[in-house]
């Protein structure tokens, strides 16, 4: 951390109930004090209410600095055996290294001068390492070139080692087949150390990390022949030892070994698995189906999905704390912090008919995001931290690792450095400084409200949201599982009523991983609005084994269940206001007292509907009886036609010329009473405590919520 911020840190677990444990990770170059804030407005925008937050009366002491390592890096990390203790062996292994740098581990048993490896050296020459030395005993005279696969070994034994590479295939890009030999004793006595996969130890850490991908790492007992290894490394008439089998049980965080001791290795920081290996024949894209095929794991050495971070801070919840979004608020001379987390109620109760479902898995999607600082410099409001985690690579799903692949997974347990009450990017308030402004204006209403968080939807299922009358989505529910898709259904089904109050929502195929359950992952699939796509092969989920990309692509649309869905995105001043239609006939509640345009100034997009935007539409399944209370249309080109909807390409696709960009405000009923009220507008939420309240956007909400509220059925005047 020399040159970065004196405080960092992140909270396990970041949803957690009332009368519950939770556990504070800091780094810190220095002492600091810690308070427990309620936050409840995060933005200090002249236009709105300003920053609001409820100090708890709960002691904490303060803390004594403190720094804890980055250990970023993936790898595989198996147990020691003594079968391995052999003094000839073979080590094998399919490579396709994707970014330069060195040395780097492919396969070893090697710790602080002491063991072997078979990696490759800072020239890209495939090498081996033995004893004391600090550098390779030998290596090749051709470099192995990144983005192309390479069949690698080494035999080790007491006369010397030998390391071989040939091409995958040797044709059409030429060959770079070569072989070194040495001749001598050599030291590779390993006993007790533990062999990794793309790594080898330093001190207890994982070091010399490899960047690409290895398909079925092996080690075998004796030395095998130099001219089998190059002509059939299939055919090794060897005992194996170990040979990890990237390919079977993907949905875990170990990768099992086929041979006679099952070695089982762990997957550390989750490199990317369900990826096509040396063999893939391009026949079935779903690793499922060609398991063999998919053998390979990428690793990258910027993957961190667990920091592993000692707790500063354990604090058990008072049972009666009040359900909301808090923070630990670290300070350290002029330098402050805060790390928020979100409570609900104890497990089983509610405390109000309302609740407010935060959308936690956008939050750990967009957290750390800095593909905009690397692209355009920092044109928006960063802190420390924020720049930290853009030069420590500590990426978000919208970024790209080192080598240029995009990021499949995220994390809690890591610094959410961009998740922040006052968080602003490039297109202003966002995620959970943008939702606040819902929260603070539920407390100005004196509405009470519970807080029910992705984590618990995902995981609990409709009984997450059991005991609410009413459901209140934040600004931008992006990331949706398909148990969670499930749950708001059941919900709507079972008579709930949802206010989706943002845009661009339930739009990507999340995963959550089964033993990792603080880890969600992406693929973002051959079309959408997206930073980067998957190579060919991998748009299906390592977690869940489901096809990734959008929903709408799998026949769930947001249209089916909320009337609106993904029309276009824009930029942070280009909002537009809606305008009631005259022919809506239900629903008109929604609008009593609102004269003319619903217009104001939001903290987003300087307006109602902006930034990212949804429309109805039948054809996506937009229901028959929806109604389409008000629209906001007359967008600028620089709101274009969300991609999915565009099959060829011309001029006429901008907000000026293409009807299909515009947000809808929509109304429907379902059965048993239930019903949807969506807006279609990241930049609504924003809108709300302008102009002290007495606004459009906050008299339509309140109008919506008061009737949502009222048993009467939907489809019926109350009394």
């Amino acid at each position: 951390m020399t040159g970065g911020p004196a405080l960092l840190g992140y909270v396990d677990p970041l949803s957690v109930a009332a009368g519950a444990e939770i556990r504070l990770m800091v780094s810190a170059t220095t002492g600091y004090d810690v308070e427990l804030l309620r936050l409840v407005h995060g933005s200090a925008d002249p236009r709105g209410p300003g920053v609001r937050e409820v100090v708890v009366d709960l002691p904490i002491e303060s803390r004594p600095a403190g720094v804890q390592p980055l250990a970023s890096g993936s790898y595989l990390s198996a147990p020691a055996h003594p079968a391995l203790d052999v003094d000839e062996f073979t080590v094998t292994a399919w490579i396709m290294p994707t970014m330069t740098g060195g040395p780097r581990a492919i396969i070893a048993r090697r710790e602080n001068q002491r063991g072997w490896a078979l990696g490759l050296t800072g020239d890209h020459r495939l090498a081996a390492w033995a004893g004391a030395a600090d550098q390779p005993l030998i290596s090749t005279d051709t470099p192995v070139p990144v983005g192309r696969w390479t069949f690698v070994a080494a035999t080790f034994s007491p006369r010397g080692v030998t390391v071989v590479q040939v091409p995958v295939p040797e044709w059409p890009v030429g060959s770079w087949r070569a072989s070194a030999t040495g001749a001598g004793a050599i030291g590779t006595a390993s006993a007790g150390i533990r062999p990794l996969v793309a790594a080898w130890w330093s001190d207890g850490m994982a070091t010399a990390g490899f960047t690409g991908r290895i398909d079925r790492p092996a080690i075998y007992a004796g030395a095998a022949d130099e001219s089998v290894l190059a002509g059939a490394p299939d055919m090794l008439d060897l005992p194996v030892l170990a040979r990890w089998r990237p390919g079977r049980g993907t949905q875990g965080v170990t990768v099992v070994d086929d041979g006679p001791h099952a070695l089982t290795a762990e997957a550390v920081n989750t490199p990317a698995r369900g990826v096509p290996g040396a063999n893939w024949t391009g026949r079935e894209i779903d690793f499922r189906l060609a398991p063999d095929e998919y053998d390979a794991i990428h690793f990258h050495d910027d993957d961190l999905t667990d920091a592993r971070w000692e707790p500063q801070v354990t604090l058990r919840l008072p049972d009666d704390l009040r359900s909301g979004v808090y923070a630990f608020r670290l300070r350290a001379g002029r330098e402050q912090l805060s790390v928020p987390f979100f409570v609900r109620p104890p497990s089983g109760t509610t405390s109000t008919r309302v609740a407010v479902l935060i959308p936690t898995f956008t939050y750990l999607a967009y957290a750390n995001s800095h593909l905009t600082l690397e692209k355009a410099g920092p044109g928006f409001a960063t802190t420390e931290q924020h720049r930290w985690a853009a030069r420590h690579k500590v990426c978000s799903l919208y970024d790209l690792h080192r080598d240029g692949t995009g990021c499949y997974y995220a994390s809690r347990r890591r610094p959410l450095t961009t998740l922040t009450p006052d968080y602003a990017g490039p297109f202003g308030l966002w995620n959970l400084s943008a939702d606040l402004c819902l929260i603070d204006w539920l407390e100005h209403e004196g509405i009470g409200h519970d807080v029910v968080c992705d984590d618990d939807l995902h995981t609990e299922g409709v009984a997450a949201l059991a005991g609410y009358d009413v459901v209140l989505t934040g600004s931008h529910p992006e990331y949706y599982t398909a148990p969670m898709l499930a749950a708001h259904e059941a919900y709507l089904a079972g008579g709930g009523r949802v206010m989706y109050l943002g845009g661009n929502g339930y739009y990507w195929v999340t995963g959550v991983s089964p033993d990792q359950p603080y880890v969600i992952e992406i693929r973002r699939g051959h079309t959408g609005t997206r930073g980067w796509e998957v190579p060919p092969g991998e748009t299906h989920l390592s977690t869940t084994g489901e096809p990734g990309g959008l929903w709408r692509h799998r026949g769930r649309a947001p249209q089916r269940h909320v009337g609106v869905g993904f029309a276009a995105q824009g930029g942070r001043g280009d909002g537009r206001p809606y305008k009631p239609l005259a022919d809506a006939e239900r629903g008109l509640f929604a609008l009593s007292g609102v004269d003319g345009l619903i217009s104001v100034d939001g903290l987003v997009s300087h307006a109602a509907a902006g930034m990212e935007i949804d429309r109805a539409d039948p054809a996506l399944g937009t229901p028959p009886h929806a109604v389409v209370l008000a629209t906001a249309d007359g967008f600028s080109d620089f709101f274009q036609l969300a991609i999915e909807d565009v099959l060829t390409s011309n001029s006429k696709q901008g907000g000026t010329v293409e009807p299909r960009v515009r947000a809808d405000l929509v109304f429907f009923e379902y059965p048993n009473g239930g019903g949807v009220f969506s807006t279609g507008s990241i930049a609504w939420c924003t809108a709300l405590g302008v102009d002290s309240y007495a606004n459009p956007v906050a008299r339509v909400t309140g109008n919506v919520l008061r009737r949502f509220l009222d048993p009467t059925p939907l489809d019926q005047e109350p009394w």
